[in-house]
């Protein structure tokens, strides 16, 4: 607001404008809190899911081995799925796994530019 409209105002229109202004910081404040809130949160399933990326490799390099090292023969004892068949099933939830976390990824980059675009507009008095 510039200061010809701010002394063109009375005093129960300035307060009711310092009163909005102070609303609207409130609601900024609190959008702010849950964004962070949300971004813990999908750091927090991030790590975890980096910590399962990590298992699922040394699960993979363990079967490479397992399979380059020692073929069952008739006198080993094999597992309930045989190792090529582990194989796919592990690629496929390890390709859905990043392409979800890929998808929270970017829902994270839009929410924080859009935060960011709203608090920047309402700055620099685009806003109310």
């Amino acid at each position: 607001m510039s200061d010809s409209i701010i002394e063109d105002l009375s005093p129960g229109e300035l307060a009711t404008v310092v009163e909005l202004q102070r609303l609207e910081l409130n609601r900024l404040l609190s959008d702010q809190k849950r964004l962070n809130d949300r971004i813990d949160v999908m750091l927090q399933l991030q790590e975890r899911e980096q910590v399962l990326r990590q298992q699922i490799q040394v699960s993979l390099d363990r079967l490479v081995e397992q399979r380059g090292v020692a073929q069952p023969t008739s006198a080993q004892p094999t597992s309930a799925l045989s190792v090529p068949d582990d194989l796919p099933l592990l690629s496929d939830r390890l390709d859905r796994a990043e392409r979800r976390f890929q998808a929270l990824r970017t829902a994270v980059e839009q929410l924080a530019g859009a935060l960011e675009r709203q608090i920047t507009g309402h700055g620099t008095g685009q806003g109310a």
